[in-house]
């Protein structure tokens, strides 16, 4: 007798969940007529997933890892029919190899096919190919509705955080939902005021303040703000009003299998003015764009300007913001150490974090202090001195000044006989010696 699993699945949620029960009692019906034997724990069932592509099908990854497995518990696998194994012909081609392979039988029950039959290659092949045209010609259908609706100013799906969707008399209607609406403007104003992104994400988070995607499935993986929806959001021109749709789509790759992004070219996009929807005013959209470009411009992949350590781009918000001339930066001394700290030559950008700027002892003279922004108050006002610079200052100077056999004084190797007593074989030399 054999034994036999069951592979069911429905596309979507508009689709009755008993769907999955009547594939599998007509699957049952076939096996009792045939005198097979179903086994219980290999019934799987995806519910409410697009037959393209397999990586978002967790059923039917068991499934064939069960198939292919060294010893599977099963030598037949029966689905209603071919379209609910796969709607792409070259995944349906390529697992129907890979269970003959490993003498694993498919069987589809409505459209009478058994791969241990002569003919089932041809049939798979025809049938595939019949599903993926069905499922391009679905594609094509749906993009070209959504079309009408993206011109109609209509909701063609998906969220976007400081919106929601109302129902209109054509379809759901976009419209500002102000909670969210004002946590934008905020973040708008945050970074066009010098503050950086990373410190935006700091403080939301430490405000507990509401993240996008929170009120979703999603919501219990995320853990707060990120820089990257920081980043997003400032690029989103959707915020000023201006509404683009159809900017790209989704490409399987045939080595992956994996649904990847692509542009579209620009004649296909879909562009509304809608002013009614802005949520930023046109002056703060043009600030932060424009420290968006001066940021990029300065340390991004062609930038000519190094980001010190840590500081992320720090106050960069205009082409002011950076010193004219370079100014001598110290980086990576210890306060505890008589060590000298490389020195070199940048621009420092008016931000809240420790620099070395000139001070009143004289040339060569560095002082450690914070400078804020001008019209900002700080931790520190503008050339304040940060306790101890001076005696660090003294230390570094002292370093330079010492000529260089006095920098780092050796250890007479005769004092200690010629031992290193940090050592096994020093400390065991020593008592040899008494």
């Amino acid at each position: 007798m054999k034994r036999c699993a069951i592979y069911a699945r429905f596309s979507t949620e508009m689709q009755r969940a008993t769907s999955l029960e009547d594939q599998i009692r007509n699957c049952r019906q076939f096996a009792a007529r045939m005198g097979w034997e179903i086994l219980e724990p290999h019934v799987y069932q995806d519910t409410a997933v697009s037959g393209f592509g397999v990586e978002h099908r967790p059923a039917y990854q068991q499934l064939v890892s069960a198939a292919l497995a060294a010893a599977p518990s099963f030598t037949v696998i029966l689905v209603d029919d071919l379209s609910r194994l796969s709607r792409d012909l070259v995944e349906t081609l390529t697992v129907y190899r890979r269970l003959k392979r490993n003498s694993v039988e498919l069987v589809a029950v409505a459209d009478g096919i058994q791969t241990t039959h002569q003919m089932a290659t041809l049939q798979i092949t025809i049938k595939g190919l019949v599903n993926e045209l069905y499922l391009d010609d679905l594609r094509d259908k749906t993009h070209r509705g959504l079309t009408g609706r993206a011109l109609k100013g209509r909701s063609t799906g998906g969220r976007l955080f400081g919106y929601r969707t109302s129902k209109g008399d054509e379809g759901a209607e976009w419209v500002v939902f102000e909670p969210e609406a004002e946590i934008v403007r905020r973040i708008f104003r945050l970074y066009a005021d010098t503050q950086s992104m990373k410190a935006i994400t700091v403080k939301l988070n430490a405000e507990g303040v509401p993240f996008p995607a929170k009120a979703t499935r999603r919501g219990p993986m995320r853990r707060g703000w990120a820089v990257s929806t920081i980043h997003t959001i400032v690029l989103n021109e959707k915020y000023r009003g201006r509404w683009v749709w159809n900017k790209t789509m989704f490409v399987k790759d045939p080595a992956t299998g994996k649904r990847t992004p692509a542009a579209r070219p620009k004649d296909d996009w879909v562009v509304e003015e809608r002013p009614d929807l802005a949520i930023v005013d046109g002056d703060l959209w043009t600030r932060v764009q424009a420290r968006l470009t001066v940021v990029r411009e300065a340390y991004g992949a062609n930038g000519k300007q190094t980001r010190p350590p840590g500081t992320g781009a720090g106050g960069v918000f205009t082409a002011s913001a950076l010193r004219a001339d370079p100014v001598r930066c110290v980086w990576g001394a210890d306060h505890d150490s008589d060590q000298p700290a490389e020195e070199t030559r940048c621009h420092l950008p008016l931000w809240p974090l420790p620099m070395l700027v000139p001070c009143h002892q004289g040339p060569g003279c560095l002082l450690q202090q914070h400078v804020d922004p001008p019209g900002r108050a700080g931790r520190h006002a503008a050339g304040q001195v940060q306790d101890g610079a001076h005696s660090r200052h003294d230390r570094l100077s002292r370093h330079r000044d010492k000529p260089a056999a006095a920098r780092a004084p050796r250890r007479d190797p005769a004092g200690d006989h010629g031992l290193h007593r940090g050592t096994a074989g020093g400390r065991a030399r020593a008592r040899e010696l008494g």
